[in-house]
């Protein structure tokens, strides 16, 4: 009985955990058929996970060589101590992602492998009577600001130049479309954004009307900020025979390219004479027709005056980098015109560019040299607030002095993440005695700076390190006691559509808001 019994038993077919059939070599149920029969293919299957494999490590090998390449690269830039760090360890431990994200976002650094033959000895000979020393200027806070920029690698001040600011969107539009009218010879014009809607295609018609009628135009747009423009809207004037480039494409199949050094100049020139620049793009956001409350708070100016030869020259310096052409045609450089009075006052002024091409730092160095020289004011309106250490520490250092130091910026801000990394900032800058007020009409748009009764400046800088470190920009410092009283009665005029912040309940938002706020503040370098 026992007997039978186990040869019952042996005679079943044994199954696995939970009542599954057992299971023969490869998994395949004992007693069936695999359903791929092993042969050449096989080796073919097995092979492509080894392939991969043998890829990879390859690859990491190669990066792990780049990297012990690119580090001491790093190092050489002399960035921040902790920003140097942070690509360090980046670079070393995750090679096939750091490595490609430096040259991305972590380039800061371009060579410019040609320079616009201006045949300058002329234009700058001529002109010479129309510049000042730095301590020509009436005041010490404007000398020394102006030896700072002229140190820096700037131009020397001009004097006998006419300035008209334009605070409204309206005003600006027909300056810009009166000064594409007026050329005779040619117009340069270089805009960071060119906007596809109707001011945008409307600057085009005008643009493409003078290249009709003979007038040689050049128009020069960052790569990324007018990528749509561009495509099509441009179009009309290249068929109408003007010359259009775009500035640093985005991608790397170009000789020239960068995701994120961007060239944020906004210029206007009609025949070398007279100039519009400032803080507008061109677009309805912007300017326009008509103001409506969508239109953004900005400023500009025209300018003309001997002031022009160095606008001229940086345009074309522009140009050549980004068209290779160093001898464009035209009568680029005519005899300065010095204005010595009548309804609006001579101005004496400095032009200034930075960029990442450039071994210093004009605009940042200069505007340090103002803040740090302030006695009595220093009032300052931006769209985007994120300093780095040094201009934090002077904005906190003058207002500890008794300088009276306010800073208008959006209420509501286009770059929500840029807007948290400001207000990130706020703390420290209203405990040392900073008043920070919150434009409400509309967006703020308007880069101005006040500096007691001596200095002031617009262009396109904003008060963040993107400008002062990373985007090629135009800044352009007064030194007419007028002008800078013309600035200073736009500011509070802007003051007055301002909320101011309370510290007290400022410092009772949110800890969320205040970890996200940190969070953007981190990455600020990268906006």
């Amino acid at each position: 009985m026992a007997a039978r019994t186990a040869k019952s038993i042996s005679s079943r077919p044994r199954y696995g955990h939970f009542g599954t059939p057992p299971r023969g070599e490869g998994g395949i149920i004992a007693g069936e058929e695999s359903p791929f029969k092993r042969g050449e293919g096989d080796a073919a299957v097995t092979a492509i996970p080894g392939i991969w494999k043998n890829a990879i490590l390859a690859l990491n090998i190669a990066g792990y060589v780049f990297a012990f390449f690119l580090i001491p690269r790093v190092i050489l830039e002399r960035r921040h101590p902790s920003a140097t760090l942070a690509w360090m360890l980046g670079i070393a431990l995750l090679p096939l992602i750091g490595i490609p994200l430096y040259f991305l976002i972590g380039v800061q650094r371009v060579r410019r492998h040609i320079r616009a033959k201006i045949a300058a000895v002329g234009p700058v000979a001529s002109s010479l009577s129309n510049r000042l020393r730095p301590e020509e200027l009436l005041t010490e806070v404007g000398e020394r600001c102006g030896r700072v920029l002229l140190a820096a690698g700037t131009p020397p001040p001009t004097e006998g130049n006419r300035v008209t600011f334009l605070r409204g969107g309206d005003d600006a539009y027909d300056a810009v479309l009166s000064l594409i009218g007026s050329a005779r010879d040619h117009l340069h014009a270089q805009f960071f954004i060119l906007d596809v809607d109707p001011v945008g295609r409307r600057f085009i018609q005008a643009l493409a009307a003078r290249a009709r009628e003979g007038i040689r135009v050049r128009l020069l747009l960052d790569a990324v900020g007018s990528w749509r423009a561009l495509r099509r809207t441009v179009r009309p004037l290249r068929e109408a025979g003007g010359e259009v480039a775009a500035f640093m494409p985005a991608f790397p199949l170009h000789r020239r390219w960068s995701a994120h050094l961007r060239n944020h100049r906004k210029l206007l020139i009609a025949d070398g004479r007279k100039a519009f620049t400032g803080g507008m793009n061109i677009g309805k956001k912007y300017m326009g027709p008509r103001t409506s409350k969508e239109q953004w708070r900005d400023i500009a100016a025209v300018i003309d005056g001997p002031a022009l030869a160095d606008l001229q020259s940086l345009f074309l310096d522009d140009w050549a980098f980004a068209t290779e052409e160093t001898n464009p045609a035209g009568d680029l450089f005519p005899p300065p015109v010095r204005f010595e009075g009548g309804s609006s006052p001579p101005c004496a002024l400095q032009i200034a560019a930075s960029g990442p091409d450039k071994e210093t730092r004009p605009i940042y160095e200069g505007v340090f040299a103002a803040f740090t020289s302030a006695r009595r004011r220093l009032w300052i309106e931006t769209p985007y607030f994120v300093p780095d250490d040094g201009i934090g520490s002077a904005l906190r250092n003058a207002a500890l002095r008794g300088v009276d130091v306010r800073l208008i910026v959006p209420g509501t801000s286009d770059l929500r993440i840029v807007s948290l990394a400001g207000r990130s900032y706020f703390d420290e800058m209203m405990a040392s005695g900073v008043r920070i007020h919150l434009y409400r009409p509309t967006n703020l748009h308007s880069k101005v700076l006040v500096v007691d009764d001596d200095v002031g400046v617009i262009g396109s800088p904003n008060v963040d390190m993107r400008s002062f470190f990373l985007n090629f920009e135009l800044g352009v410092f007064l030194y007419g006691r007028p002008q800078i009283e013309a600035l200073a009665d736009g500011f509070l005029k802007d003051l007055e559509g301002s909320e101011p912040v309370d510290p007290v309940r400022f410092a009772r938002r949110a800890r969320s808001l205040q970890l996200l706020e940190d969070t953007c503040r981190i990455f600020s370098p990268l906006f």
